[in-house]
């Protein structure tokens, strides 16, 4: 018995996964295409706070122990919100 949840845990873990990285591979492709994407100003307003940016970086690097390409996907997003906000903000 236990060792048919740890498989369904498993199960769900590799899906969730796979779900991840094709919503952030989604993600990067939308925002990655365009030059300018527009953001709401409340997103562009919390990332001028050094706090939200150190807690995006480590949830960047928390992502990537758990899974490398949710991570890889995760912190490309993370570069180009970067990119984008401190371009429209200049």
């Amino acid at each position: 018995m236990l060792q048919r949840v740890n498989l369904l845990d498993k199960q769900m873990e590799e899906y969730i996964q796979k779900v991840l990285t094709i919503l952030l591979l989604l993600w990067n492709w939308l925002v990655g295409t365009r030059l300018e994407t527009p953001y709401p100003d409340l997103l562009v307003e919390i990332y001028d706070l050094p706090l939200t940016r150190i807690f995006l970086l480590g949830l960047v690097i928390l992502s990537g122990v758990w899974c490398e390409s949710v991570g890889l996907m995760l912190g490309f997003a993370f570069v180009c919100l970067g990119a984008d906000v401190i371009f429209l903000t200049s």
